[in-house]
């Protein structure tokens, strides 16, 4: 069975919702799918007349020629692989449980937000509040991978309570506030008021300046830092740290209830 993919008829003059598609495998077959309706504009539509649609493996699926107002690409993804090639609305992979979802572009706010497990692979920039809490929610993501190629707005990565996050580009004002577990790195610059309210946690990073407030630790914890960079360098079938090697350790913030420890990379 070939993949499904699916391609824009048309230049959408309205935003589309394209949670649908994470719906896919609920339906017994293609065409069934095909009979799907949603809002578009002030009316409901069948998604044939918006979207070329072909294949028939409904676990497997391809957008071409994506743009960004087509909001909720891969929101609620439940063991399906898809794959995005062109840029994202809002809300790209939120509320994700499972499978892999890869894009290649860039896409708007909330990227992540509130994800529950599955990979995300996102080969450009995302906006504000990426990897964050959902509009319906106090907590931010749950469990999961994500890599980003490219920089992350402000306000993300908020109450972070599990999974790991691998930024290669920089990281807005107000990222990590009120993390509570899971392990983040950034490879590039970070913004203003980083981690504020952070209460456990792993940061790796070449930014010296958020150790201010936290002691130096010996090296006794440095089997697990190198167990998790070959687990990340795996994860993405390529060595992001080549050449960042670790130098120093930080753990015990004056903050007591601060918990988290800091892993400086070599700038």
């Amino acid at each position: 069975m070939t993949e499904i993919t699916i391609t824009p008829k048309i230049k959408f003059k309205y935003r589309v919702d394209m949670s649908f598609l994470s719906k896919i495998q609920n339906y017994k077959s293609i065409k069934a799918f095909l009979t799907t309706k949603i809002s578009y504009g002030n009316k409901l539509v069948g998604i044939s007349s918006l979207f070329k649609i072909t294949g028939s493996n409904m676990s497997k699926v391809v957008i071409k020629s994506a743009v960004t107002s087509m909001d909720n690409i891969g929101k609620g993804l439940m063991d399906i692989n898809m794959t995005v090639h062109g840029d994202a609305g809002f809300s790209f992979g939120s509320n994700m449980i499972s499978g892999k979802l890869i894009l290649h572009g860039n896409c708007l706010d909330y990227a992540a937000s509130g994800i529950r497990g599955g990979k995300i692979f996102i080969y450009g920039n995302t906006g504000n509040y990426f990897a964050g809490k959902p509009n319906s929610s106090n907590e931010g993501i749950l469990d999961g991978f994500i890599y980003i190629k490219g920089n992350v707005g402000h306000n993300s990565i908020q109450r972070m309570r599990r999974g790991n996050v691998i930024i290669s580009g920089n990281v807005g004002d107000y990222a990590c506030g009120e993390m509570i577990s899971g392990s983040v790195v950034v490879m590039g610059s970070i913004g203003r008021f980083f981690a504020e309210g952070i209460k456990r946690g792993t940061i790796i990073t070449k930014e010296k300046k958020i150790t201010k407030n936290y002691r130096i630790a010996n090296n006794a914890e440095y089997n697990f830092i190198n167990f998790f960079i070959n687990s990340v360098n795996e994860q993405l079938d390529k060595n992001i740290f080549k050449n960042k090697t670790i130098i120093s350790r930080y753990h015990g913030h004056k903050n007591k209830e601060n918990v988290s420890e800091i892993f400086l990379l070599k700038s």
